[in-house]
């Protein structure tokens, strides 16, 4: 047997960053794309995104609270997707050899609608130093949405096709929460001990 297999994805892509006295950027871009895994009836698809970051300890007036030395605090929207396979819009058939002659049986139950799984996702979250950068703590929050999951659902089998048609019919919603800690317990030119932390939360369910 033999097989090919082509996928063209094709797309334009910009971004921007703008800072202000050193102390804050702001970052926007998008992304527009096409594949030829999309269905003939959905179109192309657009990832925007946006991120803010903020430095306060940057300021001039900046007194080091309760040994805070550095600080940053960041925010970020944005846009992602996953597209169905090469041949998942396509509908199929399987050779089929016997001793009365060969044959076509149903093999993949096509969709010509079909098009990317788009995920919205925000997070918040800071990076802080203290007591001259000994400790540092970096925490994270985020949620995300996933609108036209692609999910394989099954058609009755009396319409000739027994394996399942994927389509854009489920949404997932989740959330959690991300921290890490580390800490410099030795910091000498000759020795270093570094201890570090990590923990995270997820929570997620899915509707179909």
């Amino acid at each position: 047997s033999e097989s090919f297999l082509t996928t063209v994805n094709g797309g334009f892509f910009a971004q921007e960053q703008l800072g202000y006295h050193n102390w804050s950027f702001l970052t926007v871009g998008g992304r527009y794309d096409y594949a030829s895994a999309f269905g003939a009836d959905a179109p192309a698809v657009f990832y925007p995104k946006v991120s803010l970051s903020v430095v306060p300890s940057d300021f001039t007036s900046w007194s080091r609270p309760l040994g805070i030395n550095s600080l940053r605090l960041r925010a970020a929207l944005g846009k992602s997707g996953r597209q169905p396979g090469a041949f998942d819009k396509f509908t199929t058939f399987s050779p089929l050899r016997g001793e009365l002659g060969a044959g076509l049986p149903p093999s993949n139950l096509g969709n010509p609608a079909l098009k990317p799984e788009v995920a919205t996702e925000i997070e918040g979250g800071f990076e802080a130093g203290l007591w001259g950068d000994r400790i540092g703590i970096d925490a994270t929050a985020w949620h995300r949405s996933v609108k036209d999951l692609l999910i394989a659902r099954q058609f009755p089998v009396s319409g000739g096709f027994r394996r399942t048609q994927l389509d854009n019919i489920g949404e997932a919603t989740a959330y959690g929460y991300e921290m890490g800690i580390r800490s410099y317990v030795i910091n000498r030119p000759r020795l270093s001990v570094e201890l570090a932390a990590n923990a995270s939360y997820i929570r997620q369910w899915l509707d179909t």
